[in-house]
């Protein structure tokens, strides 16, 4: 584990940006930044400090760091007692590691320090992209979001979905350069622009036992509409789904939940995403409409379209329309 900045600090030297007090004020956490001018700021820093030492130095006793990727720092979260403070830590850099999550608790400066995963697919229902199948349909491969984040799960037809993607996950502030995937036969193509410029180590979770291939966008054939960044394809191209929900598919209704129009390029589209809930569990995804903005939206928040869904696998799903994803 690693701490930040190798200078004593004191109150005067540092942004305080949080103080979160013990039930009985005799601790105090505080968190805050070095404000270096014009070479920007530090990374923020947490201190468990003691009420009357924060006038002294106030990077130490301080909650670490893992040298991970994304933000891997205990966080401070509330207090328990007077002795025990509950802290976060990021799930989704030990995931993308490929290591197991380390829930164990430690001690710093007298403070027991509880940790609890924190991760903000917690309290969101997964926003399905799209997904196929593996030639053999024994597998199933699947791209979804909660927020700005992409992950990218292989899963056994049937499994439950994971929470965080076990072949590709980054977070809603990071750079995702994946603008597609699917199955080429044993192994997974990722489509990027460029995609000679970037290496699959720096962007597939660690320790995946899939081979990942960067395939430049161009290759991708198949597009329905398409720019140099992006491909739109009909909502979920694949033969095989299309004949399982013809099959088995159970039609059902799903909400609109989001409406929205914008411009992609020089493109005009109706954005809509819609939700839907399968013996008690909730499932999104979305749909876009290439229409100009005057002849107005096609749905409205609270309209039901229908749609049909794979009993086994209730996140295979399919709108009764063909609409561009």
């Amino acid at each position: 584990m690693l701490t930040s900045c190798n200078q004593n600090l004191t109150i005067k030297d540092v942004v305080i940006t949080e103080r979160l007090f013990s039930p009985d004020s005799s601790y105090v956490v505080l968190t805050y930044y070095k404000d270096n001018g014009a070479m920007g700021e530090s990374s923020s820093m947490t201190s468990i400090l003691k009420t009357e030492d924060t006038l002294g130095q106030l990077n130490k006793s301080m909650l670490p760091c893992f040298d991970l990727s994304f933000y891997s720092c205990y966080y401070p979260d509330q207090w328990l007692d007077n002795k025990t403070l509950q802290v976060n830590l990021n799930e989704r850099p030990f995931v993308k590691e490929g290591i197991p999550f380390d829930s164990s608790s430690f001690t710093i400066n007298g403070i027991n320090c509880k940790v609890v995963p924190a991760d903000y697919s917690y309290s969101l229902t997964p926003l399905i992209e799209y997904f196929s199948f593996a030639n053999d349909r024994k597998k199933i491969l699947v791209a979804y979001r909660y927020k700005g984040d992409l992950n990218i799960s292989a899963i056994n037809y049937g499994d439950e979905l994971p929470r965080i993607g076990n072949v590709f996950t980054n977070t809603e502030i990071s750079f995702n350069p994946i603008r597609y995937v699917r199955w080429n036969e044993n192994s997974i193509d990722m489509f990027l622009k460029d995609a000679e410029m970037y290496n699959t180590s720096d962007y597939v979770n660690k320790k995946t036992p899939y081979i990942v291939n960067f395939v430049d966008i161009s290759q991708l054939k198949e597009t329905y509409k398409s720019n140099d960044y992006f491909a739109y394809f009909p909502l979920y191209k694949d033969d095989q789904i299309d004949n399982l929900l013809k099959t088995n598919g159970i039609t059902t209704k799903a909400t609109i939940t989001e409406s929205q129009w914008s411009k992609d390029g020089d493109k005009s589209l109706f954005y809509y995403q819609y939700e839907y809930e399968v013996t008690g569990q909730k499932y999104r995804s979305y749909f876009r409409i290439f229409k100009d903005f005057e002849k107005g939206a096609d749905y409205e928040i609270g309209d039901l379209i229908t749609i049909k869904y794979d009993p086994k696998q209730p996140f295979i799903h399919k709108p009764d329309k063909n609409y561009s994803r």
